[in-house]
C-alpha cells in the first residue's frame, strides 16, 4: 500500500468547479467594494503608490479578475500582528501549494486565495502578541521592539483603533525597511500589519502574483452589511439564531449590542472603521462561504470546533436565505519548522530572555527567498511525518 504523502493529500482537495451566477456576481461586488473603499485602508501618495499597494493587497485588476472567476477559492483567516507563529505562518505556503497544484491540473488564472484577517483582535491578543515585535536587524542581530503599553486599560483596545506606530528605518533589514515603508500608508495599526506581513510573505515568494486577495474580516463585515436591506436582514438573522452584532465603542473596545437597544443601531458609513458592525466569530467565517470556497483553512483550535461552527452557520444561512455549500477543510494542527527551516542557535536562545518564540519575521530575514523551497521539502514527505494534519473532503 502507498503512502500518502502531503502533496496527494493537498491535490485530494477538490475545485469547487466554476462559481453559480448568484456567488459570481458576490464575488465581483466585494472586488468593487474593496476598490471604493481603498480611502479606509490606505492612503496612497500617488498613482505608482497606489497600483504598488492595489498589486500587494491583491486589490489590482488581474488578481481581483482571478478572484472573481476562479473554480477553487482557498480561504485563510490569521489574526493580523507583526509577529506569526507556527503553524499560522505557514497558512500562505499551504495555499500557495493548494493553488499551485491546481493552475498546473486546471491552467493559469483559476485558483485564488482569499485571506481574511481577524483585524478586531485587541491589544491582549496573547497568541500573536502585537503590542511588541520580534525581528533580526540589519546587523543580523535579534531585537524586540516595542510597540503598545500592556498596561490593563489598554489591553482590550482594537487593533482597528491604533495609530500607525513610527517606526525609524535605520537599522531595519532590508525587507523590514522596505514593509515598513509601505505599511506607513495604512490607515490604523491592523492595516498597518496587514501591509507589511503581506510584504513579507510577497518577498519569500508565498504568493502567486494574481493569486491573492486580501479582505479583512471588518471590511468583510462592511460588505455583507452595507446598505440598510441587507443590515436589517442579517441582524434578524442572527437574532433568530440567539446572537447579535458588535460594535465598536468610543473606548475603542468591542461590545455586544443588546438585542433591546439594536433598532437604534443602522448600517455604518463603510469608509468610517469606528462605524462598523462585526459579526459573532462563526459568522465570520461564514462570510467566505458565501463566496463559493473549495478549501478554508484552520490551526488546531478550528479543527476542534469546525464541524460545530458549520451546524451554527447551516442554521444561519437558513435564517439569512441562502443557499451555502460548506468547503472542504484543512486543519493545520502543528508543522516542524524545526526540521524544515531550522532558525540558527544564536537565535533561538536569544528569544527566551525576551519573552518571544520563532516568528515569521526572523524567517523571512534569515531565508528570504529560500523559505518557500524550504517548506517544498515537506510536500514529498509522508503526511504526518513534518505536519500534523486533519482533513474533510467531498
Amino acid at each position: 500500500m502507498s503512502v500518502q504523502t502531503l502533496r496527494d493529500l493537498l491535490i485530494d482537495l477538490r475545485p469547487a468547479g466554476p462559481p453559480p451566477e448568484e456567488v459570481r456576481r458576490r464575488r465581483q461586488a466585494l472586488a468593487e467594494f474593496v476598490r471604493q473603499v481603498e480611502p479606509r485602508v490606505f492612503r496612497a501618495d500617488g498613482r505608482t503608490e497606489r497600483d504598488r499597494l492595489r498589486g500587494l493587497l491583491g486589490w489590482d485588476d488581474q488578481s481581483l479578475h482571478t478572484f472573481v472567476n476562479s473554480t477553487m477559492v482557498v480561504h485563510s483567516s490569521t489574526h493580523v500582528s507583526m509577529n506569526a507563529f507556527a503553524p499560522m505562518l505557514t497558512f500562505p505556503w499551504f495555499c500557495l501549494r493548494m493553488t499551485t497544484a491546481e493552475r498546473a491540473l486546471l491552467g493559469p488564472g483559476s485558483p485564488s486565495h482569499l485571506r481574511t484577517q481577524v483585524t478586531h483582535n485587541n491589544l491582549s491578543d496573547n497568541r500573536w502578541k502585537p503590542h511588541v515585535w520580534w525581528r533580526i536587524d540589519s546587523k543580523g542581530e535579534l531585537r524586540r521592539t516595542p510597540l503598545f503599553s500592556k498596561a490593563p486599560r489598554f489591553e482590550h483596545q482594537l487593533l482597528l483603533c491604533q495609530p500607525t506606530p513610527e517606526i525609524p528605518t535605520d537599522d531595519l533589514a532590508e525587507g523590514d525597511r522596505e514593509a515598513v515603508e509601505l505599511a506607513g500608508r495604512a490607515t490604523n495599526f491592523a492595516y498597518f500589519a496587514m501591509i507589511y506581513r503581506m510584504s513579507l510573505e510577497r518577498q519569500a515568494g508565498l504568493h502567486l502574483p494574481d493569486g491573492t486577495v486580501e479582505v479583512p474580516i471588518d471590511l468583510m463585515n462592511a460588505f455583507s452589511l452595507h446598505g440598510s436591506d441587507a443590515f436589517a436582514a442579517w441582524r434578524s438573522a442572527l437574532h433568530r439564531c440567539g446572537m447579535g452584532l458588535r460594535r465598536i465603542g468610543a473606548d475603542r473596545e468591542l461590545h455586544a449590542v443588546p438585542q433591546e437597544r439594536a433598532d437604534e443601531f443602522i448600517a455604518g458609513d463603510p469608509l468610517v472603521v469606528d462605524d462598523t458592525s462585526i459579526c459573532p466569530n462563526y459568522v465570520n467565517v461564514g462570510q467566505a462561504y458565501r463566496l463559493g470556497l473549495s478549501v478554508t483553512m484552520g490551526a488546531e483550535k478550528m479543527s476542534a470546533y469546525e464541524a460545530e461552527m458549520n451546524q451554527v452557520l447551516e442554521g444561519f444561512f437558513e435564517a439569512l436565505g441562502e443557499e451555502v455549500t460548506t468547503p472542504q477543510f484543512l486543519g493545520v494542527r502543528s508543522i516542524d519548522l524545526d526540521r524544515l527551516a531550522p532558525l540558527p542557535e544564536p537565535v533561538v536562545s536569544g528569544l527566551r530572555p525576551l519573552g518571544g518564540k520563532p516568528s515569521f519575521p526572523l524567517y523571512a530575514a534569515l531565508f528570504g527567498p529560500r523559505l518557500t523551497p524550504a517548506l517544498d521539502a515537506a510536500l514529498d514527505r509522508p503526511v504526518g511525518d513534518l505536519a500534523g494534519i486533519v482533513t474533510r473532503t467531498w
